[in-house]
């Protein structure tokens, strides 16, 4: 469990005093070596400002031979951005998700979510902690990169794997700049939720020996924060009632949705992130470069949160007193028509459920590679290039999840237009439940689980240029091949029987003396909202311990060993191996007006997903308790082989106009390969949340995702910086891979609580990943940037995206959208900067979309609501070497709404803070 004490705050305040002053003791070093040296030197002060970041990002798409937007380090930099997610939202047809306390992690490109995108650092694959392959950006340390460019449209010589985008990040190269540089911060960071003080400090120091012919460069940055998040979640959401006619002046009966198991959460935790960068770069001459960089990000990410749950599949004489419309009616699995849902209703007995829930988040990602370019004559250029990466997320169950509680208890709701609900409760004796005490609460479910996660990536790429002359034109061929693996090891981790002690919360906690109430733990903000502020929160080590104490009274020995000590479960977990080889020759011609180039890339695959299987064969009630708990048969070892090839052809043509106006064309074919979470056999059987599953995790068989692209480009530069753009696109997609949903009848050996064992026929829920029929993308992108004499500046983007896909469910084609899709998608930028002053105000946008088409009950799709924010950016220059800054993000305090098809039935409510940082920046 995670506790906040002074203790720990001044530890943490003190770690951060070190560091900072070795810091500065490292600057004093570099400055007294730089002062003593007997070497006159003139150095050229460049100052990079607003302007002329956004005047290099419009030169690097102006001389791009594709449609790409890039971000420089001065607007990774200069923004309120914990990691390089929150910075690429400005980008035009860049949209993020966000983790719980408001931080970008995942990012999506002209609407397309993360899987089926690619992200690269230094043109190489980084391996990632999460299930699937979509990159967490929130390891990676904003003040490391240097550029962040977005590819939105493909050549044979990108490297596959994305019918998104390819984001490509860049570390800093040593000689790219001689000479000695030391740059750096120092700041506090302010969380308006928690209203805390955290703090970041960064340094990079690079220089060149040998004539400049050697350098090497070394970043460090370090940041700690404390989050919190007040939110709303149902836990479950398959339920419905008959609401007979004349509830709310309905004329006949009606079959309404209505909440299962509801979850008033207060989450809290620390974002702690220590990065590294560095290079050393060996350039004798103008033939041979040669680099060996690396980076490595250590993220500890410890959460835990307290709960207030309701268990309203257990409720009895319940009484509904408003219902509405459902704007998006749906279908039981038997049949029934749901056309309302439940906005006001009581119990007169339901459970009341008090939870804690702690999750153990340590990343360690690093990669290592080495570079060489060597020009064999002057016309032929060749790259080789090597690199390893991992990522490692250990966890054998160090994750606790735990339900105490009473019952029974009285109930009022009421849905509100918040997305949070209005409640009342009152217990058996008249008291308000949230006063109940540590003395009316009993042991119920406990469980001990983790997921374990480690990825490791190798890559391989010989890439050749030949430069020659054809018909008067400049000309290059390119040409390469690639050698890749990939392997992904997923060890889930959970305890047998987290129901060991369901006994209808009749082991009460004074019969052990154990007092599990935490003191002020709890400080619910959006109390106004739910008509509640606060509960008695439990420490999780505390019940753990009334567990054992009542093994010890009762006389029960290795029954919490044999029930909570976390164990692996092999037929959840998987291990997924990738080899991929491929080869790719590209032709480009250029003359004085124009540019062009085709090429085609070849691709081969091969994947083998091992796991494990285990039959369900029998199901017995718990006594005094609605959960079950189920044997196994043996667990089964198999293994799947899965290959295939693509042909990936491009071309593009580029036409300048004037020296002001070009336009760009193209056309593609891309795939992305299945996400890894989804190739693995792991199975997972649900017993205890109302209609029984079996979730089949992944399809071994499942084939890549493929995308016919087209695009067209009108751009428009000066030589001032200002551009503008205008940008429309179609991607005709095949192969898409949706969650198939069906039922599935297991015979199995059923005993009820007090009946005798009985073979029966019980029907499961299930679903699994299937390649689906077929998807549309088609919008188009308009941007806009202006830097004016006075020093103000503006900056506009907007994106439209409309999708339309069909997929076979049942026999039957059903159309909808593509998830993670938002209609509209905008920025606006404004800014002023002069010598001494800078300040910039950021506002980004974007609409609703749906997150899951078939992601809800009863494939009931999953929305997600519109999201804004606001960021602001000023800092003053207090001579040439140092500057000061005040940050603030998300100044209008937005909130995350997601919702199953209407916003009365929702799924998950966060309320977001705002953040602040305020420091120094120095460089020499």
């Amino acid at each position: 469990m995670i506790t906040y004490n002074n203790a720990a705050k001044a530890s943490r305040k003190f770690q951060l005093k070190i560091l900072s002053s070795a810091i500065l003791m490292a600057l004093g070093t570099n400055l007294v070596y730089a002062q003593n040296s007997d070497t006159d030197i003139t150095e050229e002060v460049v100052v990079y400002g607003i302007a002329n970041s956004l005047k290099s990002a419009a030169e690097f798409k102006r001389n791009s031979d594709v449609v790409v937007d890039s971000i420089t380090a001065e607007d990774i930099g200069k923004f309120p951005d914990a990691n390089i997610a929150d910075s690429l939202q400005r980008v035009p047809g860049v949209q993020i998700s966000r983790d719980r306390g408001g931080e970008g992690r995942f990012v999506s490109v002209r609407g397309l979510g993360s899987q089926f995108n690619m992200t690269t650092l230094n043109g190489r694959t980084l391996a990632t902690d999460n299930a699937g392959r979509d990159f967490s950006f929130d390891v990676m340390p904003s003040e490391l990169v240097s550029q962040a460019n977005v590819y939105k449209t493909s050549m044979a010589s990108i490297q596959e794997g994305s019918i998104g985008g390819l984001i490509a990040m860049e570390t800093r190269k040593p000689l790219d700049t001689p000479g000695l540089h030391v740059n750096g911060s120092l700041g506090g960071l302010y969380d308006d939720g928690t209203e805390e003080w955290g703090g970041q400090s960064s340094v990079v120091v690079s220089d060149s020996f040998m004539d400049d012919t050697l350098g090497v460069s070394l970043g460090v940055t370090y940041s700690q924060r404390e989050w919190k998040a007040d939110t709303y979640e149902l836990l479950s959401a398959r339920r419905y009632i008959n609401v007979p006619a004349g509830t709310d002046g309905n004329a006949e009966d009606l079959n309404a949705w209505m909440p299962d198991i509801p979850s008033f959460q207060h989450k809290f935790g620390e974002r702690e992130r220590l990065g590294a960068a560095g290079a050393i770069q060996f350039k004798p001459d103008d033939r041979i470069d040669s680099t060996i960089d690396f980076f490595y990000s250590n993220y500890k990410t410890p959460e835990g949160s307290y709960s207030y749950n309701i268990n309203f599949g257990t409720s009895s004489g319940i009484a509904v007193t408003d219902i509405a419309p459902w704007s998006t009616p749906t279908t039981t699995d038997s049949g029934v028509l749901i056309d309302h849902v439940v906005t006001g209703f009581s119990t007169e007995k339901s459970d009341l459920e008090i939870g804690n829930d702690t999750r153990e988040r340590e990343t360690d990602t690093y990669m290592i590679g080495w570079n060489t370019v060597f020009q064999a004559t002057d016309n032929l250029e060749l790259d080789f290039d090597v690199a390893y990466s991992k990522a490692d997320r250990p966890n054998e169950g160090d994750n606790l999840y735990t339900v105490a509680g009473l019952t029974p208890a009285a109930y009022t709701w009421a849905t509100q237009k918040s997305g949070v609900p209005k409640i009342g409760c009152t217990t058996t004796d008249g008291r308000n439940c949230w006063d109940v005490t540590n003395d009316d609460l009993g042991l119920h479910f406990m469980e001990l689980r983790g997921e374990q996660v480690t990825d490791e990536v190798t890559s391989l790429n010989f890439d050749g240029d030949y430069d020659f002359d054809f018909s008067g034109l400049e000309s290059v061929l390119e040409f390469g091949v690639t050698f890749s693996t990939r392997e992904k090891d997923k060890d889930i981790y959970r305890s047998d029987d987290g129901c060991t002690y369901c006994k209808s919360y009749t082991q009460k906690l004074d019969q052990v003396g154990i007092n599990a109430v935490l003191p002020d733990a709890v400080d619910y903000d959006t109390g106004k909202d739910s008509g509640m502020s606060y509960w008695p929160a439990l420490d999780p080590y505390a019940l753990f311990a009334a567990a054992r104490a009542f093994d010890r009274l009762e006389h029960v020995e290795g029954r919490f060993e044999e029930g909570l000590v976390p164990q692996l479960k092999e037929r959840e977990s998987t291990l997924i191996e990738e080899e991929v080889l491929g080869a790719y020759t590209q032709l480009n011609f250029k003359s004085e007006d124009w540019n062009a180039n085709a090429g085609l890339r070849w691709v081969q695959t091969d994947t083998t997903s091992s796991g494990h299987i285990q039959e369900l064969v029998a199901l017995e009630k718990i006594p005094g308790s609605s959960n079950y708990s189920g044997t196994y048969g043996p667990s089964v070892a198999v293994s799947h082989e899965n290959t295939y090839d693509n042909l990936l052809p491009s071309a593009s043509f580029n036409y300048e106009f004037s020296d002001n106006a070009l336009l760009r064309t193209a056309v593609s074919q891309t795939i992305t390969r299945p996400t890894i979470s989804n190739l693995g056999p792991d199975l997972q059987w649900e017993i205890n949340s109302g209609t029984p599953r079996v979730n089949f995790g992944g399809n071994p068989e499942l084939k890549p995702i493929e995308s016919i692209n087209y695009d067209l480009s009108f751009e428009w530069y000066d030589d001032n910086g200002m551009a503008a753009s205008a940008a429309v696109y179609y991607k005709d997609i095949s192969n898409w891979i949706f969650w198939g949903g069906e039922e599935i009848v297991y015979n199995l050996t059923v005993t009820e609580e007090g009946g005798p064992p009985v073979q029966q026929d019980v029907v499961f829920a299930a679903g699994k990943p299937f390649n689906g029929d077929s998807a549309s993308l088609t919008g188009f992108e308009l941007a806009f940037q202006k830097v004016f004499e006075s020093g103000f500046g503006v900056q506009a983007n907007y994106t439209y995206a409309d999708t339309e896909s069909t997929t076979t469910v049942g026999g039957e084609e059903v159309k909808g959208e593509l998830d993670g899709v938002s209609e509209n998608t905008y920025n606006l930028v404004g800014f002023y900067e002069n010598d001494s002053f800078s300040t910039r105000l950021s506002y980004s946008y974007r609409d609703d979309y749906i997150s899951a088409a078939r992601g809800g009950p009863w494939a009931n799709p999953l929305m997600n609501s519109d999201f804004a924010t606001l960021d602001l950016s000023m800092s003053y220059n207090i001579n040439d070497n140092i500057s000061i800054y005040l940050e603030g993000q998300n100044l209008l305090e937005e909130y995350g709404h997601t919702y199953w098809g209407d916003t009365s039935a929702t799924h998950y409510y966060e309320q977001y803070y705002r953040r602040f940082e305020i420091g120094a920046r120095f460089k020499f």
